[in-house]
């Protein structure tokens, strides 16, 4: 006996060492929040991604946008404010490029011809007039990039370095901003970039939050279920142990802390409880002498039911090693370890500690009023004895409506939706994408061939038409190209046919205007002699040339004389072979994103030769691409998850009955999750696709433990007392098992995050299906046809066949 406690204190004090060693390693965890950590790297959009950023720069954009409640933000103090924004933060390291418009250069026109100038000059009293005259010039440029419409919003454009430290740029920014306070001026900071961090900010926050409302409300129902205090503490003590442990594991081994792996330990706290309960359940269902032969009894009666329960929930976990998600396999590979690791604290730790804390043996609690009037038992026997038709009816009514429903579920991974309607940031990029153009972004890089180039006029020409249907749809806010700057050089630049004899000079690319004899033209008649020139040079006779090869090399010309950066639009201003078109996007749900994209594929597929090359990516095709990867996750972890749990039901028992029963209440919960899904209109994203898979596996352990208890049971039993001798017993446990995982799920919904919260919610729904199909729809069927495997004797049952009850 002193062997045994000694052994036993070993135990205890080893696993709260391994606990507290665990946790230290908290400070370890590698975060990444942002999408690129789900998409492989050899995917296509990541690859084409890196194409882009090679030739044209970062795609990691950071807006900030500087908004007013006054009739205009275009005032001196105001502009004031956003050009010291801009010098401030175009001096910080990692940033590549910035625009707003105190630094923007305006194309205008002089007698000399082409003149750039500052769009804001900054200093004089006709500083803002020279500036919204600038404005209306060229609002093509201006309108909805740099300034709204209604003149209330104006906005910095911050391209960030390849090699940058975003992290750490978001915070200078933040800091930068958080100085300066106007009572009329709102500042706000929208982007991909912005919301990767806003999302990584909140992973470690989100746990701290979860764990003790999650641990709380499981250590609420245990009480409640045991009317003691000491089931509680050795229950949690198991379940901190698992989850402190896989946290170490994975600090350790520097796994990345994803939005999927984050749910890893909140996860093992809610499913661990499971073969606590279980365990603490039987224990004190007896009133015995002697704590160390009634465990043995109880942990051998459990045994069995509790590894193969185990073992499908870990199955369950490692189905998504079929994801072609790395975070998704990840998670299930912690998630399967995490659960053999609860399973063995319950069958041994949690021994430990009832044979330490009860050296004398347990009484049995009294049994209230309260829970008397709460015993499920003889109802749950009333309703599958009696209820068989209403089973059968709802059953059906639930299929149906999941069959009928099913394609009406939707899919999507915009990270925007991570975050509440409530939240600053949402609310922030709402009013930008109303105000401006579109926070969402769609890159297009076209490259030709040797033999043709992109500054073609046809191509161009086309490259236009294309560019203003596409900002015909409400969804696209702008799409910028090198064709305005083409049309506003040739505006100001170009020469008419029928205006040869009204010009004051004609114009030499690489020298000096040569006067003509003729008067000098009122500058009036000069700019309408050019009004019909803004457009792209598609016509050599209208500009005295010969061929569309003059006209490519007076594009050419343009763009040499102009000083700007055009370098986000053509890899090369004097013979450039790649061409960036940019697509700003004001709402970036998946179906209009697939409609853009594939409007964009045959646009330009029938304007551009075969031999050129047209890649689409930015953040938004990368969000696209991983909703297709989720959906086909979804597919292939829920067919593993069925056909695993079904493989290892069969093998247990040998049963191919016993293998189809086990799958009733997996098939219930999955009605649940898609059921719900429909109704309540949740998407189908990186969060909720991991419900499927994993409320199989749970799911099955409910049949698990019933199918076992009436196995043992009805060679006990007669067949009419079978069911409510389960209920008694086993039914109980399953119950609070059910109610524990489903109050521990609840707690999620104090998430910072929609997708997790709405996953807390859905399990929920999918776990009391779960159980209540195991309570009333399996025993229901096992009356109308008992298979052969429920006669099988096991050594569980050979050991019960001795004893009078359970």
């Amino acid at each position: 006996m002193n062997k045994r406690i000694t052994k036993d204190w070993l135990l205890i004090a080893g696993a709260l060492l391994v606990t507290i060693l665990s946790l230290l390693q908290i400070g370890k965890l590698r975060i990444d929040s942002s999408t690129d950590a789900f998409i492989p790297e050899r995917s296509k959009v990541v690859q084409t991604n890196h194409e882009i950023e090679a030739a044209f720069g970062s795609l990691d954009m950071i807006v900030l946008s500087l908004s007013t409640d006054e009739p205009s933000i275009l005032t001196t103090s105001n502009l004031s404010i956003l050009e010291t924004l801009t010098n401030s933060i175009a001096a910080m390291d990692g940033v590549a490029f910035v625009s707003s418009l105190t630094n923007t250069e305006h194309l205008g026109s002089s007698a000399e011809g082409l003149l750039v100038e500052k769009l804001y000059e900054g200093t004089g009293e006709d500083a803002l007039l020279h500036l919204e005259t600038r404005l209306e010039e060229w609002p093509e440029i201006y309108i909805g990039n740099l300034i709204s419409e209604d003149d209330t919003m104006a906005s910095i454009i911050i391209e960030a370095s390849l090699d940058a430290d975003l992290e750490q740029l978001l915070f200078e920014i933040q800091t930068l901003v958080a100085s300066y306070t106007s009572n009329h001026i709102q500042f706000s900071l929208i982007g991909l970039p912005v919301v990767t961090q806003a999302i990584e900010d909140s992973l470690l926050q989100d746990l701290a939050i979860l764990i003790p409302i999650v641990g709380f409300l499981i250590i609420l129902l245990l009480y409640l279920s045991f009317g003691r205090f000491i089931p509680v503490v050795l229950a949690l003590t198991c379940l901190v142990f698992s989850s402190s442990l896989m946290v170490g594991i994975m600090a350790l081994l520097h796994v990345t802390f994803t939005m999927a792996t984050m749910l890893v330990p909140v996860l093992l706290l809610i499913v661990g409880s499971a073969y606590t309960i279980h365990i603490l359940s039987h224990f004190y269902e007896e009133e015995h002498l002697d704590s160390a032969e009634h465990i043995n009894n109880v942990v051998k009666k459990n045994r069995r039911p509790l590894l193969m329960a185990g073992a499908t929930t870990a199955a369950g976990f490692l189905a998504q090693l079929t994801s072609p998600l790395l975070p998704f396999r990840t998670f299930g590979i912690l998630c399967s370890l995490g659960v053999l690791v609860s399973l063995l604290a319950s069958l041994h730790i949690l021994p430990a500690m009832l044979r330490l804390a009860y050296p004398h043996g347990v009484k049995k609690v009294r049994n209230h009023e309260m829970r008397r009037h709460l015993d499920p038992s003889k109802a749950l026997d009333h309703i599958t004895k009696r209820g068989k038709i209403p089973l059968l009816v709802l059953s059906l009514v639930f299929i149906i409506s999941t069959v009928v429903l099913l394609p009406t579920i939707k899919s999507g991974t915009n990270m925007l939706k991570f975050f509440r309607p409530s939240s600053s940031l949402v609310q922030d990029t709402n009013l930008f994408n109303e105000k401006m153009q579109g926070s969402g972004i769609l890159t297009v890089m076209i490259t030709s061939d040797s033999s043709s180039s992109v500054l073609s006029p046809q191509f161009l020409t086309a490259l236009d038409t294309i560019s203003f249907g596409l900002e015909q749809k409400a969804e696209v806010g702008k799409v910028q190209t090198i064709v305005p700057f083409i049309k506003r050089m040739n505006e100001i630049l170009g020469t008419e046919e029928e205006s040869h004899n009204t010009t004051t000079s004609d114009f030499d690319f690489f020298g000096s205007p040569s006067l003509t004899e003729e008067p000098i033209q009122e500058e009036e008649t000069f700019h309408d002699a050019r009004e019909n020139l803004y457009e792209i040079p598609s016509d050599p006779e209208k500009y005295g040339l010969e061929s569309e090869e003059d006209l490519i090399n007076l594009i050419t010309q343009y763009l040499l004389l102009y000083s700007g950066n055009l370098s986000k639009f053509i890899n090369d201003p004097l013979e450039p072979d790649a061409l960036l078109v940019t697509i700003s996007l004001n709402n970036t749900e998946t179906e209009y994103l697939r409609t853009i994209k594939d409007e964009i594929e045959t646009s330009f597929s029938q304007i551009i030769p075969s031999s050129w090359n047209l890649v689409i990516g930015g953040g938004e095709a990368v969000s696209l691409e991983l909703t297709d990867l989720v959906t086909k996750s979804q597919i292939y972890s829920l067919i593993g998850a069925l056909l695993i749990v079904f493989l290892l039901v069969f093998i247990l028992y040998r049963s191919l009955s016993a293998a189809c029963f086990a799958l009733i209440p997996c098939l219930y919960a999955l009605m649940g999750i898609f059921l719900s899904m429909a109704l309540l209109g949740i998407e189908l994203d990186i969060i909720t696709s991991l419900l499927a898979s994993l409320a199989i596996g749970i799911g099955v352990d409910y049949a698990i433990h019933f199918l076992s208890a009436y196995q043992r049971l009805s060679l006990i039993f007669a067949p009419d007392k079978v069911v409510y001798e389960v209920m008694k017993t086993t039914g109980k446990a399953i119950l609070i098992n059910a109610a524990s995982v489903t109050l521990g799920f609840l707690g999620l919904l104090f998430s910072h995050f929609t997708p997790i919260s709405r996953m807390g919610l859905l399990f929920c729904i999918s776990m009391v299906c779960a159980s209540l199909s195991s309570l009333t729809v399996l025993p229901a069927l096992l009356q109308y046809h008992k298979p052969a495997f429920i006669k099988q004797k096991t050594k569980e049952t050979q050991l019960l066949s001795r004893r009078i009850s359970p």
